[in-house]
Parts: structure tokens; C-alpha cells; sequence
């Protein structure tokens, strides 16, 4: 038998505890900067207690890490007016959620698991894979252009797609993407057949609470602004 004393193996470094592989940021900062993009797409500059509220943690935990991530030169964060990123932050964020839809669409097309339970995993794997990596997926699965939400995998295109909340009645739609990917917001969607490509009517939307009646495949729902939001659409042609 071997002595231990001769053993050479050892875990990989970048497997360690708490390691990062050399130029890259922990996982924290990028679940951080990836969230603040997100929100940044929706409301523009975006506040501390937003942050708090979209990560699940106390607005104090949240001023912890922003002051870190200005430190780190991923954020701008004047006090009382809000949070952007930086030009390095952003560059971030585009390539986290590039390999984030990517990861998804592997999981889907390739692992066979359904669209409305991929986008957890996807957070997770995201951190570990390295964009050469990401580079052979996309090859791998022949280029795709979208998630299986319908987002872009290249977060800078512009689909020109807008918010269902914002039709009007008369309209003749074809969905384009889901935004809010929880897994119990995407079944909803599923319930009512609101997935990318399917084509919708807009019947009627009453003037002040903002409910949406609409015919999908000959079946009527209504449903509020705060569902509407999140589905993008195009006019039918």
C-alpha cells in the first residue's frame, strides 16, 4: 500500500472554498450586478430598497454590498438617486445573462426538462461556466436566438416587442417573450396559452384598473396589468 505521505492529489484550485477562477468576481457580486441590470431594464435608475427586495435580504445588507460593488467599479451609487451600473458592470451582467439563456436553452432542448423549470438551475450553473464555454454551447445547439422564454440571448438585441399592459382593444398580437420567469408565473402563463408565438386578440380593457380581456385560441381570459407587464408582444401580420 501506497503512504499517505506520497499522495499528490489535490482539488482543483478553483474548486476550493470560496475560490473564483483569476479575473472573475464571486458568485454574490455577479447574482448583484445581474439583478440590478434586470431591474435597471425595467425602471431605469433603480433604488437601494429595490435591490433589497429583488435579492430577499434587509435594505442594510444591500447597502453593504452596493458600497462594495462601487468599490469594485460595477456600480454608480449616488445617495437619493439611485443605482446604475457601470460600463464594466453592464458588460458583466450582458455576458451572465447571455450564458444564463444559454444554460436554459440547453436544459430544455437538450436535458429535455420544461421551460418553467429551468431558470432556477440556470442561476446556479451560470457561475461556473466560462464564456468559451458558453461560445461551444451556443455552437452545440446550432446558434439559437432565443430562451425558451423568449428572450434574447444576446441581451443587447432589441426585438422590438412591447408590453401586452400597454395594447389596446382590437388588436391582433403574437406573444414574444416572458420577463418574469418564476417558475409559478410561467405555469400561470402555460394556463392560459400566453407562450412565445402564440396569437392573441385583444378584446376589450377597462379604463382604470387596467384588466385585459383577450381570445387565445378561441378562449377568453382577462387578466391584470400586473400579468400583462411581463409578456411582450408584436402585432400579428
Amino acid at each position: 500500500m501506497r503512504s499517505r505521505t506520497a499522495i499528490q492529489l489535490k482539488v482543483p484550485e478553483v474548486c476550493r472554498p470560496n475560490a473564483t477562477r483569476e479575473g472573475q468576481v464571486n458568485e454574490t457580486v455577479q447574482e448583484y450586478i445581474e439583478g440590478i441590470y434586470r431591474l435597471q431594464e425595467e425602471v431605469g435608475r433603480v433604488a437601494t430598497n429595490e435591490v433589497a427586495q429583488y435579492m430577499g435580504v434587509s435594505p442594510a445588507s444591500a447597502s453593504i454590498m452596493l458600497k462594495k460593488l462601487a468599490e469594485l467599479g460595477l456600480v454608480e451609487h449616488t445617495p437619493y438617486r439611485g443605482i446604475l451600473l457601470t460600463e464594466e458592470g453592464k458588460n458583466l451582467a450582458q455576458q451572465l445573462l447571455r450564458i444564463h439563456r444559454l444554460t436554459e436553452r440547453l436544459l430544455t432542448d437538450i436535458i429535455g426538462l420544461p421551460w418553467n423549470d429551468v431558470h432556477d438551475f440556470a442561476c446556479k450553473l451560470e457561475h461556473y461556466i466560462a464564456p468559451e464555454i458558453a461560445d461551444k454551447i451556443a455552437a452545440a445547439l446550432n446558434y439559437p436566438s432565443t430562451c425558451p422564454h423568449g428572450n434574447p440571448i444576446d441581451p443587447t438585441v432589441d426585438d422590438g416587442s412591447w408590453r401586452l399592459s400597454d395594447a389596446e382593444a382590437g388588436m391582433e398580437l403574437l406573444v414574444i417573450k416572458i420577463t418574469d420567469e418564476r417558475r409559478e408565473f410561467l405555469e400561470y402563463i402555460e394556463q392560459l396559452q400566453l407562450v412565445p408565438g402564440a396569437q392573441v386578440e385583444v378584446m376589450n380593457r377597462t379604463p382604470f384598473d387596467g384588466l385585459i380581456q383577450i381570445n387565445v385560441d378561441g378562449t377568453q381570459h382577462t387578466i391584470g396589468p400586473e400579468v400583462a407587464r411581463y409578456v411582450w408582444v408584436k402585432e400579428a401580420k
